[in-house]
């Protein structure tokens, strides 16, 4: 979204984010940053705030626009955004796509005299139409239309002639519709009612203003000559009751309008349409005489088509690329047609302006703006589409009781917040002047494992694992892409430059980086290749990311396993993309994807496909080749069963134990003591008592680091026994650093001894044939973590290291665990300050009973083990979303929450109508005697449906229905049927 001003003066500031609960936690952080800086106070600071969201940070699914016109406003905006308020500067919204925005231009009714002042008075743009049409009815010879637009204080319509009111209502609407095309909100279809299908036309480009002020003054000098003892109703019936109280009715009345199944107008005698408004009021439903004084769209003009003739402008509608839709055909009109035929049927015809919503509907009309002084048609809008699943936006542009540049910039804000691609960056230049330090996007606050409030209890265990399934390449729009090779020399850049655009990085919105080539099967020379890599600026690629840049992939060769048969992941490769995770929790505002080739060898297809892949969504990707051609593979994971039956007594013979001093190795030292463990040796640095019993069993732990091959040597001849028949490698550190801050020796600390210690164990520790080994692995491995470069690396090499084992005829199974439970005085491979980030995230600690029962079984896949809230992990656990993994309901406005149906209806009315909260209702009282309009009916619609989950047609909340009526229809929706009627 721009950084110019609104209509009212205010800069628009737009937050976005991929769940709604994470719009205020960013608002908090926002407003933090500026109370910080007290320097920053005025317009322009707001403008550099808007500046700075709009050009470093992608637009996302949950979107919020401030409207501020300083600090102080913009700070009191983020208070109240961040603690789930409504404030009347900011407007939300979760639609998806872009809108292809109507707008409606209505008929006479709802116009005034002097009610073009404040517009004409504080936006330029409308001034300036409004000249350049007054200049052409003036060179026309006719009355000009702004003596009534900008009438003295005290005029009164009759004052006026119908060529100057009629003038006035399209000029209104023209220059409207031109200041909203200003603020970039430019309409695909244009809908006229009545008098409001000339502005339609032209807006649309279908006439030229010449010609639409031509049909202005043709339509209003006949119309003024039929002036008379006329009237026109506004009545809340249906068509068929309107016909009824017609024929019930003295004197002469014809239905002339059909704005919606319950909203017609009538026209007709004085006297008759008095008696209508009485009658109709009566039966307690809706009717208001409106100021018309002629007969329009009845019989009456039935002889004056060639009077009409004579006075219009010859013509035919012009080929436009806006589609014009009129209430009088109820549908778009085509190039070539007459002015004649047409006009003349605009003014003789019943509008059917319900059919003509229809119609944009039907075009793709998923917005609708009323171009007017006052709502007018807004709730025949919301009557007509009462029923479609999700309703389009429907706003106005003003109100009689309000200011009109803050009416139209409230709604100018909800059109665009609406509209994704509004908030586009190319309007900003690159010398923009931004903030620095400013706060991050909370995008992935499950990822930042930030802050949140303590999560219940999370019963039971889940088991998972890993699945490759064939995905449909990505169908992304042209992306601008720069390549980074960490290799040797540019090697696809050149197959890729067919399919991508490429070019720098600061004008990329797109980065593709290219693994180095390090392919050693052994994963411990694999570990130093990468940390030697490190040192030399392995994981600088970061720093290349520029302002437009929304997605980073990183590209590997043989990184994964994703077939049956297939040779196991190469270590170095599965590492950088668990690093490559990592890294990308440490950047909210772009996506990290991964994708893995079988080969940097692409021919023209497989080239197509890495193409499509990248200018897609983000994700975990490998290609493969496949007998019909290359094809792509999406990571997933999938609930198990935990395989049946667990091992027998004699794996628990002889067990080893890596890391047996820690926690994890703790846990598994007394639970498999007490499911049968004969002798159990623990095998750590420090070691422990020579000798203990723990419930009988035999406990060794002499001293070893299992990283040196001599002692390891050593502490098998004397405690090897007759071989191991169960080896658990506990073993491990972590260091948790951001990337920057990673070096090499900190990484090589962290890997050391779960991938060097488990080669050293595998290789000098006797294991008998069928021994089991379990290697204690993290779906941090697999789900990447903020800090936890180095550490996702080390769990990631140890899954290859399962593979090569199980190729090597080993029983190996590498288990990616969750949270582990701390021991009282005892530090884990995590400090307690990152135990309580991980279980923000939604990992629970485990019940350590469940999880080693849980392992000690032959898995066929390395599964993942844990304890969680499914909801904050939903990301990690398979069908990824497409937002992050916790999206938490919206906070009611305000809270309806265990309230029975009167209750919601109490606290909806009391929040549209202002009551105090224990305003009692009295059952047969009708909204519409408590004071709900037709504006305020479609406020309260929205709450009902929000609350209770009802659809209350508008027909029933303005057709007289009592409260009582109301909370029957709500405790029973099958109702609606019959309230509708």
């Amino acid at each position: 979204m721009a950084t110019a001003p609104m209509p009212d003066g205010r800069i628009p500031v737009l937050l976005s984010a991929h769940a709604e609960d994470l719009i205020g936690q960013d608002a908090g952080a926002i407003r933090s940053y500026l109370r910080r800086r007290p320097q920053l106070c005025g317009a322009p600071d707001v403008a550099r705030v808007a500046a700075t969201l709009t050009r470093t940070r992608r637009v996302r699914k949950y979107r919020a626009v401030i409207r501020a016109a300083d600090i102080t406003e913009l700070c009191a905006a983020l208070q109240a955004l961040n603690a789930g308020e409504d404030h009347p500067l900011v407007t939300r919204s979760d639609r998806t796509g872009a809108l292809r925005v109507a707008f409606v231009f209505p008929g006479q009714g709802s116009q005034w005299p002097a009610m073009g002042v404040q517009a004409y008075d504080r936006l330029p743009v409308y001034r300036a139409e409004a000249d350049r049409c007054a200049a052409v009815f003036a060179a026309a010879g006719h009355p000009c239309p702004l003596s009534y637009l900008l009438a003295e204080p005290g005029a009164q319509t009759n004052d006026f002639s119908q060529l100057q009111i009629q003038g006035a209502q399209f000029v209104h609407g023209v220059a409207l519709a031109r200041v909203w095309q200003s603020c970039g909100v430019t309409p695909d279809i244009t809908v006229g009612h009545s008098l409001g299908e000339i502005g339609a036309a032209h807006i649309a480009g279908a006439i030229t203003l010449q010609e639409a002020v031509g049909v202005v003054a043709a339509r209003a000098t006949l119309l003024d000559g039929l002036t008379g003892p006329y009237r026109v109703a506004v009545l809340g019936i249906d068509p068929a009751q309107a016909e009824r109280a017609i024929a019930e009715t003295p004197g002469w009345a014809e239905l002339s309008v059909v704005n919606s199944t319950s909203s017609v107008a009538v026209s007709g005698d004085t006297d008759a349409i008095a008696t209508l408004v009485r009658r109709t009021n009566e039966a307690g439903r809706f009717a208001k005489e409106i100021e018309m004084w002629f007969p329009a769209h009845t019989t009456k003009l039935d002889s004056k088509r060639a009077e009409l003739e004579s006075l219009l402008p010859p013509g035919v509608f012009g080929a436009a690329d806006i589609v014009f839709i009129g209430s009088a055909t109820a549908q778009p009109v085509p190039a070539g047609t007459d002015f004649a035929d047409y006009w003349y049927t605009n003014l003789r015809s019943t509008v059917r302006f319900g059919d003509a919503v229809r119609a944009a509907t039907a075009a793709g009309a998923d917005a609708f703006v009323e171009l007017s002084a006052h709502p007018a048609l807004l709730y025949a809008m919301a009557d007509v589409l009462d029923d479609m699943p999700d309703p389009p936006l429907m706003v106005g542009s003003g109100r009689r009781d309000e200011p009109i540049v803050e009416r139209l910039s409230a709604n100018l804000a909800a059109v665009a917040v609406a509209d994704p691609g509004f908030g586009r960056t190319d309007t900003l230049g690159a010398d923009s002047n931004l903030l620095s330090d400013f706060p991050f996007a909370p995008m992935r606050a499950q990822h930042h494992w930030a802050a949140a409030e303590p999560l219940p209890p999370v019963p039971g265990l889940k088991v998972m694992t890993e699945r490759w399934e064939p995905v449909t390449p990505g169908r992304g729009g042209p992306r601008r892409a720069a390549v980074i090779d960490l290799g040797e020399g540019d090697r696809i850049a050149g197959p890729l430059g067919a399919h991508l655009n490429l070019t720098g990085p600061d004008d990329a919105d797109l980065l593709v980086v290219l693994a180095p080539v390090l392919d050693h099967l052994d994963a411990v020379t694999a570990a130093h290749e990468l940390a030697a890599r490190i040192e030399t600026g392995l994981l600088d690629y970061p720093d290349a990311i520029g302002p437009l840049c929304r997605d980073v992939w990183l590209i590997t060769v043989g990184g994964e396993q994703v077939r049956p048969g297939e040779p196991g992941p190469l270590p170095a490769q599965a590492a950088l993309a668990a690093m490559h995770r990592s890294i990308g929790l440490e950047h909210p505002d772009q996506a990290f994807g991964h994708l893995d080739l079988p080969s940097w060898d692409l021919g023209a297809a497989a080239a197509a496909q890495t193409a499509d892949a990248l200018r897609g969504p983000a994700g975990e990707l490998a290609l493969r080749h496949t007998e019909s051609g290359p094809a792509l593979y999406g990571r997933t994971t999938v609930d198990d069963r935990l395989p049946q039956p667990a091992w027998s007594s004699t794996v628990l013979d002889e067990v080893v134990i890596t890391g047996g001093s820690g926690a994890v190795g703790t846990h598994f030292v007394h639970q498999l003591a007490a499911r049968g463990a004969r002798r159990i040796v623990l095998l750590g640095r420090s070691g422990a008592d020579p000798q203990r019993e723990v419930s009988g069993v035999e406990v060794l732990a002499p001293p070893c680091d299992i990283t040196d091959p001599a002692a390891v040597t050593a502490a098998a001849a004397e405690f090897g026994g007759r071989g191991a028949s169960l080896v658990i490698h506990a073993a491990g550190t972590a260091a948790i650093v951001g990337h920057r801050e990673l070096t090499g020796r900190t990484f090589t600390d962290t890997v050391a001894a779960k991938v060097a210690g488990l080669a050293t164990v595998t290789r000098h520790w006797p294991l008998r044939e069928d021994a089991r080994i379990v290697l204690c692995s993290s779906v941090s491995g697999l789900w990447g973590g903020s800090g936890h470069t180095a550490y996702a690396a080390a769990n990631r090499l140890l899954d290859t290291m399962a593979v090569q084992l199980r190729s090597d005829g080993r029983r190996c199974t590498s288990v990616r665990w969750g949270l582990w439970p701390g021991l009282p005085g005892q530090t884990g491979i995590i400090d307690a300050d990152e135990v309580a980030r991980v279980e923000r995230s939604g990992l629970r600690a485990m019940a350590p009973e469940r999880a080693v029962d849980a392992c000690l079984r032959d898995f066929t896949a390395d599964p993942l083990v844990f304890t969680a809230d499914p909801e904050r992990l939903q990301l990690f656990l398979g069908n990824t979303p497409s937002g992050p993994a916790h999206e938490a309901a919206a906070a009611p406005e305000p809270s309806l929450d265990g309230l029975d149906a009167a209750g919601v209806l109490r606290v909806a009315l009391g929040a549209v109508l202002n009551l105090p909260a224990d305003t009692a209702l009295e059952p047969s009282a009708s909204l519409l005697d408590l004071g709900v309009d037709s504006l305020l009916a479609l406020d309260l619609r929205k709450k009902l449906k929000k609350a209770a989950g009802a659809n209350v047609p508008l027909a029933t909340i303005l057709g007289g229905a009592t409260v009582a009526e109301v909370i029957e229809l709500l405790e029973q929706p099958e109702k609606k049927a019959r309230l509708r009627d």
